[in-house]
């Protein structure tokens, strides 16, 4: 969940953020100090929409930003054609079938722009002319030797080696880039799901690691069955025994399920929208 800060403390946090104490920003934008402090305290009743104007251009912020009406620093009259976005993709975001708040925590990471170039090299062989340099020249490298000593020269003894060693050095462009993408792309995965990790906390249902342990659960409920410890008429009364020997509430179970069905249900919606092809 996301967390709206004041008037007062978005002030401050600009402030910090370019280093600047009260008494600079006073002298700044011209307003006094002992007002400027009761803004950033949230305690001056007589705010003033021309200091608010003010500030809001000083730090590079939309009004409506410091007002509270949204939470982004970017002006909302900012040009889509700014982004550099094709129609669909912007319909795509519009749309929202996927999480735009994870799309946004992608992209904020900071290999994100590594990541976009390493595959903007990759699908454009941008990098194809150097790499084929650097291959030609082990290539041209290898074959002196080799005619150098064609002619019953005695070979050193690490001579195989070196050989094999320039043969293992030639670089696969294919290879070698999409090695590059992935391990950019883990690391933003890894970083990301640590990011989420840490906002979720214990809101994650405790699940079942083993096999073994749900199997355990089974036989446990199908004891007690037997035994009249539990009575189960139907479907519905053995499922909530067994959610409750493993100990998930009809609550999780129900999210999960809806998860599950809205899921398949988008599935199913772009199926259904796709355009025949022609033949």
């Amino acid at each position: 969940m996301e967390i709206k800060l004041t008037m007062g403390e978005k002030l401050k946090d600009l402030r910090i953020e370019r280093k600047l104490t009260t008494k600079q920003v006073s002298q700044l934008t011209g307003i006094s100090e002992a007002v400027y402090n009761g803004l950033e305290n949230d305690n001056d009743r007589d705010t003033g929409y021309s200091r608010i104007i003010a500030l809001a251009k000083f730090y590079e912020v939309p009004t409506d930003y410091l007002l509270g009406f949204t939470e982004s620093r970017i002006t909302k009259n900012i040009e889509l054609k700014q982004l550099r976005l094709s129609d669909k993709a912007i319909e795509t975001l519009m749309i929202g079938n996927q999480n735009n708040h994870l799309i946004s925590d992608l992209i904020e990471h900071k290999e994100f722009s590594n990541l976009i170039n390493s595959i903007d090299v990759y699908v454009r062989q941008l990098a194809t002319p150097h790499i084929g340099t650097v291959n030609n020249m082990l290539t041209i490298a290898q074959r002196g030797i080799e005619n150098y000593y064609s002619d019953n020269k005695p070979k050193p003894n690490d001579f195989d080696n070196a050989m094999n060693y320039l043969n293992e050095t030639v670089v696969n462009e294919d290879d070698f880039l999409r090695f590059r993408i992935s391990e950019r792309f883990n690391q933003i995965l890894r970083d990301v799901y640590e990011l989420y990790k840490s906002r979720v906390g214990d809101r994650i249902p405790k699940k079942k690691n083993s096999i073994n342990e749900m199997t355990g659960n089974i036989l446990t409920v199908l004891d007690k069955i037997k035994s009249g410890g539990v009575k189960v008429d139907n479907i519905e009364e053995a499922m909530a025994a067994m959610m409750a020997q493993m100990g998930v509430s009809d609550v999780e179970m129900a999210d999960a399920l809806l998860d599950i069905v809205d899921f398949f249900a988008v599935q199913d919606d772009d199926k259904s929208n796709e355009k025949p092809s022609d033949k």
